[in-house]
């Protein structure tokens, strides 16, 4: 691998790392004005997630990225995805108890 290659290939992977940087800082605090902002905010974070297990796919299938890269940057991606769909159903879950089989009016 020539220098520039190597230097393109650094290029793009600090790329990647500052776009994807939101996703690896883990739960931050939702400053939204509405529940239905909430909502979005969490869809958006959602989609933002599966986008970067799909570029990893893409990055690892074009060999841009190795597999110990890829399985470490794969289980990050993967866990937040699923906290974050974890955060979607408690916030559309409803609120109260919920009746038992049987005890439904």
């Amino acid at each position: 691998m020539s220098g520039g290659e190597v230097a393109a290939l650094a290029l793009a992977l600090a790329g990647a790392a500052w776009i994807l940087a939101p996703l690896l800082r883990g739960e931050e605090a939702l400053v939204a004005g509405s529940p239905a902002d909430a909502a979005a905010d969490l869809q958006s974070e959602r989609e933002m997630a599966l986008g970067a297990l799909r570029d990893l796919e893409d990055d690892r299938a074009t060999g841009k990225i190795g597999d110990a890269d890829y399985e470490d940057l794969r289980a990050r991606f993967t866990a937040r995805a699923v906290e974050v769909m974890k955060r979607i159903d408690e916030a559309e879950a409803p609120a109260g108890p919920r009746p038992l089989r049987g005890e439904e009016s």
